[in-house]
């Protein structure tokens, strides 16, 4: 079975376009809830185990897809991150 890896930029892309409705960029409440989201507990443990599983050769290929996900929407949280303190350095 062939694995695809999904690269989070052109989805980063078309969130820009979604978040940036006005023109204007984001507004300052909506920058400061994007800084305030994260992972559940149990999702980061989870993702810390397959890490740590990946890092000893352990990992099985679904557990591979897995942290695959796990990796993606952290990119895209770290990007809109980015984003909302640029916006927020622009709005002080």
């Amino acid at each position: 079975m062939a694995r695809t890896s999904i690269s989070s930029a052109p989805y980063a892309d078309l969130l820009g376009k979604v978040f940036d409705l006005t023109g204007r960029g984001l507004s300052r409440p909506l920058a400061e809830s994007i800084l305030s989201l994260d992972f559940p507990e149990s999702d980061a443990a989870r993702a810390a185990e397959l890490n740590e599983k990946a890092n000893e050769g352990t990992l099985t290929e679904p557990e591979r897809d897995e942290l695959q996900v796990y990796a993606n929407v952290a990119d895209l949280l770290a990007y809109w991150q980015l984003k909302a303190q640029q916006a927020l350095h622009r709005h002080s």
